[in-house]
């Protein structure tokens, strides 16, 4: 079986046409200053990230996966042990004895019995994929005692067990490695899900800090716009064209949009974090630089969405669909397993062997007619009654193999739901986009009259506040729709299984 690696990361980005020119403006100034909320070592320096650099850092350095990585390796070994299973061993063994005792003789003497004997074997075993166990096996031995000389025997045997009913046959021998191979493959499937889920995270969390830098420019564009509107209302004032309780609204607003400064300056940095812990460009000091994107949001043609098409590339793709369907593999090995386990026990055996002795080391092994052999042959028969233990197993591989199919219905569904709410999620920010640019273009609009008529004093701070206010909000909704498409996009992509694919990221065998 393989061992997977990361491939090479290259981004795809076929059929794309750029958003509105206000949300596809790369952020030239990235809000470099994060007020009280600053942790990054430097303002200076800044780590530039592009989507590509950002997938790219994520699946060499995420320790996440790298520890999921081992997962396929640690399967691995568990099939090369299966394996071992049909090697040839080899066993060596020497002993020797010795007896020193007492016998008495014809004549009622009391005499000293001493006895030597020393045995060396070697012998080569193997279990075949059929069930069959050959062994082979070179013996020889010496003995001797205080009466006679040195006798030396060799023998040469052969051992064979074959089974004929019960664990006979390629099908149940590899059952276990076939159940490992599975093994490895679910593995696979697992890491393959986890790149899936881990992918997505970071292009979402690419663009959620692309989301909240753009917030945070437009929060303090907002907060500028109140101090100018604060020293305006100050001037009219001094001028007595308005009134002085005018003044307590334009400082109303100018603390309010302090608050919305340190909110936007707080969820800037978390995002950011967030952002550099997934890609992980350094273990030790990861949150330390400053992350700044040099990638905006990119639309894709609608018309390439097809909800079937969808449906069917997940069906094929999604690794949880794949390892139910491994699982359900291994039930149906279950199930022969637990069926051969119903035939009785009836093994053949045999051994013949081949005998010398003589006097001499070298002349034991001659073989010759005066030696002697050995041949035995039988079979062993076994069954219990009424074998309830095997037939109860039977039917629980039977049971479990029904449910795993049913829940793979089960799955299906599960997927095709997540497919569709994420397609429908794609059609709601699609037209949420289109919304909020009208909303944008219509606010600002509302404001310019605020301001008009704040000028020849038919309206007051409060109003103009408000319509800044609502300006701001449309800004950042367009903005948030944009960031919220393009993660529909992802999640869509996501959901079907084929995000690695589009992203030209693949598991490849070592």
């Amino acid at each position: 079986m393989k061992k997977t690696v990361l491939a090479t990361l290259a981004l795809a980005m076929s059929a794309i046409m750029p958003l509105p020119a206000q949300v596809n403006e790369l952020q030239k100034s990235s809000c470099k200053e994060f007020g009280a909320f600053n942790i990054f070592a430097s303002d200076t320096s800044a780590l530039l990230i592009s989507l590509d650099d950002a997938l790219n850092s994520a699946l060499s350095n995420n320790i996440a996966l790298n520890v999921e990585n081992y997962r396929p390796q640690i399967s691995e070994t568990v099939v090369e042990k299966e394996k071992a299973r049909f090697d040839p061993a080899l066993t060596a063994e020497l002993s020797g004895s010795e007896r020193v005792g007492k016998s008495l003789s014809q004549l009622g003497r009391l005499n000293d019995s001493i006895s030597n004997t020393t045995n060396a074997a070697v012998s080569l075993d193997q279990l075949s994929t059929s069930g069959t166990r050959t062994s082979v096996e070179l013996s020889n031995s010496r003995s001797r005692s205080a009466t006679t000389n040195d006798l030396y025997a060799t023998r040469l045997g052969l051992t064979l067990e074959h089974p004929l009913r019960r664990g006979a046959g390629r099908t149940v021998n590899l059952i276990s490695l076939r159940k490992a191979e599975l093994d490895l493959d679910w593995s696979e499937f697992e890491l393959q899900g986890f790149v899936l889920s881990l992918a997505a995270r970071v292009e979402t969390l690419y663009w959620q800090y692309y989301l909240r830098l753009r917030q945070l420019e437009i929060v303090s564009e907002s907060l500028e716009l109140a101090k100018r509107q604060r020293e305006e209302t100050g001037r009219r004032i001094e001028a007595g064209s308005i009134a002085e309780s005018e003044a307590a609204a334009a400082e109303a607003e100018v603390a309010l949009r302090y608050e919305d400064l340190i909110n936007a300056e707080s969820q800037a940095v978390t995002a950011a974090v967030a952002l550099l812990r997934a890609i992980n460009h350094d273990s030790e000091n990861f949150w330390k630089l400053r992350p700044e994107l040099t990638d905006a949001p990119l639309l894709r043609h609608p018309d390439e969405l097809n909800l079937d098409s969808h449906l069917q590339i997940a069906l094929q793709k999604r690794p949880e669909l794949a390892q139910a369907r491994l699982l359900s593999k291994k039930d149906a090995l279950d199930i022969v397993q637990s069926e051969n386990g119903l035939l009785p026990k009836l093994d053949f055996f045999a051994t013949i062997g081949k005998s010398g002795y003589s006097k001499a080391l070298d002349r034991s092994a001659s073989f010759d007619d005066s030696g002697s052999y050995d041949i035995s042959a039988g079979l062993v028969y076994e069954i219990s009654r009424g074998r309830r233990a095997a037939r109860a197993e039977v039917k629980r591989a039977r049971t479990s193999r029904a449910m795993r199919l049913e829940s793979i219905k089960n799955l299906e569904q599960i997927v095709k739901e997540d497919v569709i709410k994420a397609f429908i999620e794609v059609k709601r920010t699609i037209q949420q986009m289109t919304a909020t640019a009208a909303t944008s273009q219509k606010q600002l609009e509302k404001l310019r009259v605020e301001e008009v008529k704040f000028n020849v004093g038919k309206t007051t701070a409060f109003q103009v506040a408000q319509a800044q206010r609502d300006l701001t909000a449309a800004k950042i909704a367009e903005v948030k729709a944009a960031v919220d498409y393009t993660n529909a996009i992802i999640e869509l992509f996501r959901a079907d299984g084929s995000l690695l694919e589009r992203n030209r990221i693949a598991l490849e065998p070592q």
